[in-house]
């Protein structure tokens, strides 16, 4: 869900799309410059996430190789008697964020590329004639 809500607090706090945000001139976080391109960047993270994961597979005890460092738990849920269904209940909610994730990318899709927050508002402004019913994209053959 926190992809979702990315997508919605990016363009409401920059102005600018989730879709459009990869491919602009010039990258910025919380208003400070970013000096690499997106391609540099992914080189970067692809070599750093090699070494973990070379570190990590090179480990002998299967327990650390699963869990590097050992198991993330500072909050104890896993100490808990109802774990099996906190663990279910994560798989429920990771597989629901997915498909509110795939909706925004439907979203994107029919209305030309457009971002969540900027549909919503068209939609708001005008909801009889800015709707699923009336996009082809969304109800084809119409």
């Amino acid at each position: 869900m926190l992809g979702v809500s990315g997508a919605a607090g990016a363009e409401v706090i920059t102005g600018v799309n989730w879709v459009e945000a990869p491919v602009q001139a010039q990258q910025s976080y919380l208003g400070n410059t970013i000096p690499f391109p997106l391609p540099v960047i992914a080189a970067i993270e692809v070599f750093v996430m090699a070494y973990v994961e070379s570190k990590r597979g090179s480990e002998t005890d299967r327990t650390k190789r699963m869990y590097p460092g050992g198991s993330f738990d500072p909050a104890g849920f896993s100490k808990g008697a109802d774990f099996e269904k906190l663990k279910r209940k994560e798989l429920a909610n990771g597989r629901v964020a997915m498909l509110a994730f795939a909706g925004i990318i439907g979203e994107a899709q029919a209305n030309n590329l457009e971002g969540p927050v900027a549909a919503l508002s068209r939609h708001l402004a005008d909801p009889w004639h800015v709707n699923a019913a009336t996009n082809a994209a969304a109800v084809p053959y119409l």
